[in-house]
């Protein structure tokens, strides 16, 4: 007798599937663009970010790394021509040195806005099967952003967790201009981001809250797993502020 298939895991089912509360904060550079990992042969790895958003991968020994010729062009992207993160992490996650993934930024963000997005970085040193985040420029790419969801590894291509939101709290501290709130839905693994919710934000200086609660349930929720929510606060010429996202995910 053949097996029945397991229904798909959602956020329906708190008993098969329990929540974990998650409450994300980010305020101005504080929002990760991608977390990268060295899983290669050599024992050490270092990254560079120039003030232009430029990135440089190295590995080797100790203080002696050289550039990975396996990932970039010859071991760096320039963003010019890298020009969103999609084609940065593909070309990362299809060398067997080094994993990717992104976190507060879409696949379509561009890695060059107003010549670099990402926040200039010192030649950091990390050792072998250790990660480290590259951080957005806010007043470059102009939003703030907060991802809901769990990963079970670091490639995007295993597990991920379903997702749902109850609460968005922004506050734009930029002294002019309007900003507004949007959502996305992200599949991990189809590599696809749909923008689910759009609404206008608070006035500059005043803090506003987006409740979403319907039967006690998230009122914006991904239906399964492998999709990831991620919220962001855009402003229209410049953004200060602070974006904080209550909500829950399911495994």
């Amino acid at each position: 007798m053949a097996i029945p298939a397991a229904p798909p895991r959602t956020m329906l089912n708190p008993i098969l599937n329990p929540r974990s509360p998650i409450c994300k904060a980010v305020a101005d550079d504080g929002d990760v663009a991608i977390k990268i990992k060295y899983v290669g042969a050599q024992p050490s790895y270092t990254i560079t970010v120039s003030a232009a958003g430029d990135i440089t991968l190295k590995h080797g020994v100790a203080s002696s790394e050289a550039v990975d010729s396996s990932v970039g062009v010859a071991g760096v992207f320039d963003v010019s021509t890298f020009d969103t993160f999609a084609k940065i992490i593909d070309n990362i996650n299809g060398s067997a040195n080094w994993k990717a993934y992104l976190v507060d930024v879409l696949r379509t963000d561009s890695a060059d806005a107003s010549t670099g997005s990402l926040l200039a970085l010192s030649e950091a040193r990390g050792a072998k099967n250790s990660t480290m985040s590259l951080y957005k420029d806010t007043s470059k790419v102009l939003n703030l952003s907060a991802r809901i969801g769990s990963r079970a590894g670091v490639i995007g291509s295993e597990e991920v967790s379903a997702a749902e939101i109850y609460q968005i709290a922004s506050l734009s501290t930029f002294g002019s201009g309007t900003n507004k709130i949007q959502v996305y839905e992200i599949d991990e693994i189809a590599k696809t981001e749909t923008k689910i919710y759009e609404t206008a934000g608070g006035a500059t200086t005043v803090a506003n809250e987006k409740t979403f609660v319907v039967n006690g349930r998230g009122g914006l929720a991904t239906s399964k797993t492998g999709t990831h929510l991620l919220v962001r606060m855009i402003g229209s010429a410049a953004l200060t502020g602070t974006l904080s996202v209550l909500g829950a995910t399911a495994k």
